[in-house]
C-alpha cells in the first residue's frame, strides 16, 4: 500500500510540479492566461467583462453537470492514477528508439556545425516530426476502420474542454506514443550524423521547448467550447480552437479534417484544411452513431475492442469514408 501512495505521490508531482511538464502548475497558469487574453480579445469591441462572468464562460457548469463533462473529469483521473502501469510496457521511448539510431549510424557526420547553429534547428526539426507525427497518427486513426473504434470515444464528447484532451481510449494512445517515438526518435538519432555532434535538442525539464510552448500556447485551449480563430492570416499556418471545433463537428462536411496539433502544413498538404469563419455557426458535437449510454464504463472500456474486432474480421483495413461507421 505504501508503494502505491508513492507511486501516486510521483505521478501528481511529475504531472502538476516537474518542470517541463505540458500540465505542470505553472504551465496550466500560462494557459489560464492566455484562454482570459482569448477571451478578452474576443470581446474588445464589446463592453467590459467581469472576473466572474469571464471564469463562468472559461469554465461552464455543465463541465461537471452533464454526462459528457463528468466522463472527460473521470478520463483525467484515469489518466492521472491508472495509465502509467496499466499501458507503460507497451510504450516505447524517443530516447530509445534514438539511441538505436545513433548506434547504428555511427560517429561520422556530414556536416559539423556550431553549437549556435546546430541546437535552434535541431530543436526546430524534431518539433517538425513531432508535428508530422501527431497529424500521422491523427490522420491514421480516422482512416482506418479498426483505429476509429478506439478514437471514436474520444469524438463522443458532446461538450468540449481543457479536459476533453484525456477522453483518449488507452489503445488510442499507446498507438499515438509509439509513432511519435518512433518519428521522433528516429528524428533524434540522425540530427549528430546530419548536423554534427553539437547538434543538442533545447529542452525544459526533458520536453523540446518549442513544444511545451506550443503546448502551453496553442495545443491546451484548442479543446476549448469558445470560438477563437487566428484569422485569415495566422489562421493559415496555426490551429485554433475554432479550427479544432470544426474538427470535432458531426457535420459530415467537417468529417476528417484538422488533424494537426500546432501546425497546419500537413493538412494543407494533404487536402484536409478548412478554414473556419468568423462566426460559429450552428455546430453539433459528438458522432452520429451514439450508444445508448456513449459516457459509460462499456464504451469506453470493452466495446471498442468488440467494434475493432468486428471490422477486422468483416473488412480488414480498408480506410474509412467517414467518421461514422454505418
Amino acid at each position: 500500500m505504501a508503494a502505491w501512495f508513492d507511486y501516486l505521490f510521483a505521478q501528481i508531482a511529475g504531472t502538476f510540479l516537474a518542470s517541463g511538464s505540458t500540465l505542470s502548475v505553472s504551465a496550466l497558469l500560462i494557459t489560464l492566461t492566455v484562454a482570459v487574453l482569448m477571451m478578452g480579445f474576443r470581446r474588445r469591441s464589446r463592453r467590459s467583462v467581469r472576473l466572474r462572468v469571464m471564469l463562468r464562460a472559461l469554465f461552464p457548469r455543465r463541465l461537471w453537470r452533464s454526462a459528457s463533462g463528468r466522463s472527460d473529469i473521470g478520463w483525467f483521473l484515469f489518466s492521472l492514477f491508472a495509465f502509467g502501469p496499466l499501458v507503460g510496457w507497451a510504450i516505447w521511448s524517443a530516447s530509445s528508439v534514438a539511441s538505436a539510431v545513433h548506434g547504428l549510424a555511427g560517429d561520422t557526420y556530414v556536416l559539423s556545425l556550431p553549437a549556435m547553429v546546430a541546437v535552434p534547428l535541431a530543436t526546430l526539426v524534431v518539433f517538425f516530426a513531432y508535428e508530422f507525427a501527431y497529424w500521422l497518427d491523427h490522420m491514421l486513426s480516422h482512416r482506418i476502420k479498426w483505429l476509429w473504434q478506439f478514437h471514436r470515444v474520444h469524438h463522443t464528447a458532446e461538450s468540449l474542454s481543457l479536459l476533453t484532451n484525456f477522453r483518449v481510449h488507452p489503445i488510442d494512445t499507446i498507438v499515438f506514443y509509439n509513432i511519435v517515438a518512433v518519428i521522433v526518435g528516429v528524428s533524434e538519432g540522425l540530427l549528430p550524423l546530419l548536423l554534427g555532434p553539437e547538434a543538442k535538442v533545447f529542452s525544459y525539464g526533458s520536453t523540446n521547448i518549442v513544444i511545451f510552448v506550443a503546448a502551453v500556447l496553442i495545443t491546451h485551449v484548442q479543446h476549448s467550447h469558445i470560438w477563437v480563430t487566428f484569422g485569415p492570416k495566422w489562421g493559415k499556418w496555426f490551429f485554433s480552437p475554432a479550427h479544432h471545433q470544426i474538427h470535432h463537428s458531426s457535420d459530415p462536411a467537417h468529417h476528417d479534417s484538422n488533424f494537426g496539433s500546432t501546425l497546419t502544413v500537413f493538412d494543407r498538404l494533404y487536402g484536409s484544411f478548412i478554414m473556419p469563419g468568423e462566426s460559429r455557426g450552428d455546430l453539433r458535437f459528438g458522432v452520429d452513431d451514439m450508444a445508448a449510454q456513449p459516457h459509460g464504463f462499456a464504451e469506453a472500456s470493452y466495446r471498442p475492442f468488440a467494434r475493432a474486432l468486428a471490422v477486422i474480421v468483416g473488412s480488414g483495413f480498408r480506410p474509412r469514408e467517414f467518421n461514422q461507421i454505418p
